[in-house]
Parts: C-alpha cells; sequence; structure tokens
C-alpha cells in the first residue's frame, strides 16, 4: 500500500511539473504587442463618440477601439494592450449601437454623425493606414470633409 501511495505521489508530482513546463513554453509564444494610440478630430475639434478599425486582413485582424469624451482611443485586446506589428488599414465609423429587443430605432431615427465623412469609414477610401512595431505606434487623425 505505501508503494502505491508512493507512486500516486510522484505521478502527480511529475504531472503537476509537466503542466507547468508546457504552459511556461506555451505561454511565452504568443506575438508581441505593440501599444497603438491616438487622437481623432473633426477640423481640429475632438470626436466625441466613434471607434477607431485596424484590419490587417492578411493576419485576420480586425480590432477597434473606441473613442473617449476627448477623441482619444487606446487598442486592447484579450492578450493586452496594443496590436501585433505589421501594417493596418485605419477607418473611424460612427459608434456600435446595441439593438434592444423589440421595437428599435429605425435606420432614419439612428444618429448620422455627419462629423465622420463618409470617406473615413471604408479602407479603400479612408487614405489612413499605420505600421505598428514592438515600440508601439500613434495614429493622429484630423479628418476633413
Amino acid at each position: 500500500m505505501e508503494l502505491t501511495i508512493r507512486k500516486s505521489i510522484v505521478t502527480k508530482v511529475a504531472l503537476g511539473s509537466l503542466i507547468v513546463a508546457a504552459c511556461m513554453v506555451g505561454c511565452d509564444q504568443g506575438e508581441k504587442l505593440g501599444a497603438v494610440s491616438g487622437k481623432v478630430t473633426f477640423q481640429g475639434k475632438p470626436l466625441t463618440a466613434g471607434v477607431v478599425m485596424f484590419s490587417n486582413p492578411a493576419k485576420g485582424i480586425h480590432m477597434t477601439a473606441k473613442l473617449d469624451e476627448q477623441g482619444h482611443y487606446k487598442v486592447v485586446m484579450a492578450q493586452g494592450a496594443g496590436l501585433p506589428p505589421g501594417d493596418y488599414q485605419v477607418t473611424v465609423n460612427p459608434p456600435v449601437f446595441d439593438a434592444p429587443t423589440g421595437a428599435g430605432m429605425t435606420p432614419a431615427q439612428m444618429p448620422k454623425f455627419p462629423n465622420i465623412p463618409q470617406k473615413y469609414r471604408h479602407p479603400k477610401t479612408s487614405g489612413l493606414s499605420l505600421t505598428v512595431t514592438e515600440d508601439g505606434a500613434t495614429l493622429d487623425v484630423d479628418m476633413r470633409p
């Protein structure tokens, strides 16, 4: 019986060590992130509502960052603050509204956000791009009509 108990303890210790080692190897293999932040304005005035979208189709990354009341944003992913290094297409879009259950706003009732010109809402027309490195990147945007 004593031999069985010792065998069980040795097995549990070995298994525990294996799990810790696997986590140490696997947990460190994630891609480094570069901090990404900036400010969005419309004709020099802070955009107080909206989202900035960063897209890298080759990596399958499409991440948004919400604007605060002063027009600032900071990208935060599940893995941490920032984006993996690479080249990103950037757009500025109106805020996303949660659709309530039942009778919600009709498209005609939705705010139009004239302070976000249509050209900034699409990757092909925004003219905005960003190269992110491990050192990070800043993108300030002053939109014009």
